[in-house]
């Protein structure tokens, strides 16, 4: 009788719980439509300014650019972990607080952090990472390997590896202690941000200090996005990103136009002339992108927020 009872009284919020999901599901799909539709009509405008043979061209850059892989912002090294490998710049002296930078942005990420590298790694041991899928490291094939909770797998692996040198417990330098365990300064930005969140959340022990740019946390994205609708407008690349094969097809046309414009255009590119991407940095974005199936990886990430 009172299982029957409250069965009866929690059938409405049930109800409105069906209900809300089904309306989200709805809203999805119509945003996932619409932005194939609006990307969809940017590459029948380039099909028609350019011609076949220019749109569905694209340059394999077939060596890394100056700056990419030379050495110019640090050491490269390959950390081999239980499920993938991360690639990692630079080592620095032992005793220096751990600056673990993770981005995680359709460009390739280490190189985005080229100047913090060159800023930051005279008083700490800066780490720039390519997660799985970008740059230089694996790139396993399938969606379900770039699930959060991978990513965030990987993440704790390197802090774990790289905090805990020899399989030794780190030594504080101020004091002498013992940490419990292996710590960082986690620095996260866009997508990276939002991993940076989870991990923080789930594994506190492990980041000393957090500092996010441009990311809120999953937790309060919803709600912001429900009281600023132009935040859909912003993010619409993430719907896009929802459609099978199509955003390959779209960022790649015409050598990766929409990549170059996104970042050199007079909108979304670095403002200030002096500061702009050369052609030469722009191809430090695109090289390992431009491999084939170098898109693909990238992309899985944000197929599986939903």
């Amino acid at each position: 009788m009172l299982l029957s009872l409250c069965t009866l009284l929690l059938a409405p919020t049930r109800l409105l719980l069906a209900l809300r999901r089904l309306v989200a599901r709805l809203g999805l799909a119509v945003a996932v439509v619409a932005m194939g539709v609006a990307y969809g009509l940017w590459g029948l405008w380039v099909l028609l300014r350019q011609g076949p043979r220019r749109t569905f061209w694209w340059r394999v850059r077939d060596r890394p650019p100056p700056g990419l892989a030379d050495g110019t912002f640090g050491e490269h090294r390959h950390l081999h972990l239980k499920q993938g490998w991360g690639h990692q710049v630079p080592p620095a002296p032992p005793g220096q607080c751990h600056h673990h930078h993770h981005h995680h942005h359709l460009p390739p990420p280490r190189f985005c952090w080229r100047h913090l590298l060159q800023e930051f790694g005279t008083r700490y041991r800066v780490v720039a990472l390519d997660l799985r899928g970008y740059g230089a490291s694996e790139k396993p094939p399938g969606r379900d390997s770039y699930r959060m909770e991978v990513l965030l797998e990987d993440i704790r692996q390197v802090i774990e590896i790289l905090g805990t040198p020899n399989g030794q417990s780190e030594v504080t330098a101020a004091t002498g202690a013992t940490a419990a365990s292996p710590k960082c300064i986690l620095v996260g930005h866009d997508w990276g941000g939002v991993l940076a969140w989870e991990l923080a959340a789930s594994h506190p022990t492990m980041v000393e200090k957090l500092v996010i740019m441009d990311a809120p946390s999953r937790a309060v994205m919803e709600d912001f996005t429900t009281c600023h609708p132009s935040q859909l407008l912003r993010s619409s690349y993430i719907f896009f990103f929802q459609l099978p094969w199509l955003p390959e097809l779209l960022l790649s046309l015409a050598d990766f136009e929409l990549l170059k414009t996104i970042l050199t255009g007079p909108w979304t590119g670095i403002q200030n002339p002096t500061q702009r991407l050369t052609e030469q940095e722009v191809d430090a974005y695109l090289y390992s992108l431009s491999q084939p199936g170098g898109l693909t990886p990238t992309i899985h990430s944000y197929r599986n927020l939903f």
